[in-house]
């Protein structure tokens, strides 16, 4: 096999393949420069060589140069997160558009709810609205969905009861996708995460009917 390799990686005139690329890559003289100008096999191969990277080279030489105003821009989006903390923030050229972290969750929370085999678990007494870490929480009583903001994405915990003999991961795998992918579609935010918890599991003639609002 070794025998093979080296043999598809020499020219005819027993040069090596690997040992002329690196040549063209790193732009240094030939070991046996008199063999290359004397050798149509050695020319023609860097000839080739030569066109195939020249794009690499190209790009190398590239002097990119990024914005005197970038460092600038980037801190005050950073420092808008602070400000912003109980929304999410969509820039738009004509304005900012903010959306409460309590519509997200419900946004959550409904699009939960289309997925067969699953109900929301309730809530546990949680302080609804907590600013130091820009979660929104349920009370008491409610379906029970944390979530996470900041700027354009959202994280969102979600605890859910799902029917006795579902195919959990499956279904917790398509609830997941769907609740990511409303949250794109209707509210234009990244969910980052989707992190569910299966709390209940419950017969399935006691699943209620799906509200409609």
């Amino acid at each position: 096999m070794e025998v093979t390799d080296m043999a598809e990686s020499r020219l005819a005139c027993g040069a090596s393949y690997d040992a002329l690329l690196n040549q063209v890559a790193e732009r240094t003289e030939p070991v046996d420069p008199d063999h290359q100008r004397a050798c149509p096999h050695c020319r023609a191969a860097l000839a080739e060589l030569s066109a195939l990277w020249a794009p690499v080279h190209e790009l190398v030489d590239t002097d990119v140069r990024a914005p005197s105003d970038l460092l600038t821009a980037v801190m005050a989006q950073v420092r808008q997160l602070a400000r912003h903390s109980w929304y999410a923030v969509i820039p738009t050229g004509r304005g900012e558009t903010r959306i409460a972290a309590r519509i997200i969750a419900a946004v959550a929370r409904l699009a939960a709810q289309e997925v067969p085999s699953v109900t929301l678990a309730l809530g546990g007494g949680r302080t609804t609205l907590d600013a130091t870490s820009s979660r929104v929480a349920s009370p008491a009583g409610e379906p029970a969905t944390d979530v996470g903001v900041a700027g354009t994405h959202v994280i969102i915990d979600i605890q859910i009861a799902v029917e006795m003999g579902t195919d959990i991961p499956t279904v917790v795998e398509t609830l997941r996708a769907h609740v990511a992918r409303t949250i794109t579609n209707q509210l234009a935010l990244t969910a980052a995460e989707v992190n569910v918890t299966v709390a209940d599991v419950q017969p399935a003639e006691a699943r209620p009917s799906p509200r409609s609002s």
